[in-house]
C-alpha cells in the first residue's frame, strides 16, 4: 500500500474525517452501535469481524471498543483512507488487520470461508452495481460462520421514485444544517485540504485512480436488498432502523444442521 507522509497529525485528519461524515449520515454512530450490538455476540469472546468498505476504520475502531476481545479485518481500495486508517490504529495494530482490496475481485474472499462472526458495512455498499451487490452478499454469506450476522447501514432508496425524490430533497436539508451547525468541512473541502498539507494536489486524481465507482447516491430499492439477501441462504431479514432514504439492514446465516 502506498504511505503518505507518516509524520502527518493523522489523528487529526480522523477527526475531520469524522466530522464530515457525522453530517452527511444521520444518527451515524448510532447505526454503527446498532450493527455491532444487534447479533448480541459473547462480549468478552474473540469475536472475528469483517469491514466492508472501511474507509479509515471509523466502524472497525467501534467493533474493537465494543468487543475487546475483537479481531477485525477491514477491506477498502482507496490507499489514502487506509493510511489514515493504519497510522490511527497504531496502538491496535494487533487487533485490525487493514487490506486494500476490491470487493468485487473474488481472490481475497477465498482465504476467509466461514472466518467471520459478524460482516459489517456502512455507507459503502452503494457504490457497487446491483449484480456486484448482489455477488458481494453471496461472498459475506460464504465468509460467515454458521449462525453469523450481516449488517449493512447504507443508502437504500424508496421502491417508489416520487418517494425517493422526497427523500432525496429532506436528506440533503438535513445535511446542510448539519454543516452549518458543525463547521466541518464538505467532501470536496476535505480533500483539497488534505491534499494541499500533503503537497500534492493533484491527491483527488491520485484517488480516482482507485475508485470504483459504478452504483448510486441513493442506493438500491430496499426490496432489492431483501431480496438479494433470501436469495443467498439468509434468514431472518430484516430492516432495524430507517430514516428517509437511509437503513440498516441484518440478515443472519443459518446455523449448520
Amino acid at each position: 500500500m502506498m504511505l503518505l507522509h507518516l509524520d502527518l497529525d493523522w489523528q487529526a485528519w480522523f477527526e475531520r474525517w469524522q466530522a464530515q461524515q457525522d453530517c452527511y449520515v444521520p444518527q451515524r454512530l448510532y447505526r454503527f452501535d446498532l450493527m455491532l450490538q444487534w447479533p448480541n455476540l459473547p462480549q468478552q469472546s474473540e469475536v472475528h469481524i469483517l469491514n466492508l468498505g472501511c474507509g479509515p476504520g471509523s466502524l472497525a475502531f467501534r467493533a474493537l471498543a465494543c468487543y475487546p476481545n475483537a479481531h477485525v479485518v477491514a477491506i477498502d481500495f482507496d490507499p489514502v483512507l487506509l493510511t489514515m486508517g493504519q497510522q490511527v490504529a497504531q496502538d491496535r495494530a494487533g487487533r485490525i488487520q487493514f487490506l486494500r482490496a476490491d470487493i468485487r475481485d473474488g481472490g481475497w474472499w477465498a482465504a476467509y470461508d466461514e472466518a467471520f462472526d459478524l460482516v459489517v458495512s456502512a455507507t459503502a455498499l452503494h457504490w457497487l452495481s446491483m449484480e456486484n451487490l448482489a455477488t458481494a452478499y453471496r461472498r459475506a454469506y460464504r465468509a460467515l460462520k454458521p449462525g453469523g450476522w450481516l449488517m449493512n447501514s447504507d443508502h437504500m432508496a424508496s421502491d417508489h421514485a416520487e418517494i425517493q425524490t422526497r427523500y432525496r430533497e429532506m436528506l440533503r436539508a438535513k445535511q446542510q444544517t448539519a454543516f452549518r451547525q458543525l463547521r466541518a468541512d464538505d467532501w470536496d473541502a476535505f480533500w483539497d485540504a488534505l491534499g494541499g498539507e500533503l503537497g500534492q494536489l493533484d491527491l483527488r486524481e491520485l484517488r480516482n485512480a482507485a475508485e470504483y465507482w459504478e452504483g448510486s447516491d441513493d442506493g438500491q430499492p430496499r426490496q432489492v436488498h431483501i431480496d438479494l439477501l433470501r436469495e443467498c441462504g439468509f434468514e431472518q431479514v430484516e430492516f432495524h432502523w430507517q430514516d428517509l432514504g437511509e437503513a440498516v439492514i441484518g440478515a443472519r446465516k443459518p446455523l449448520a444442521r
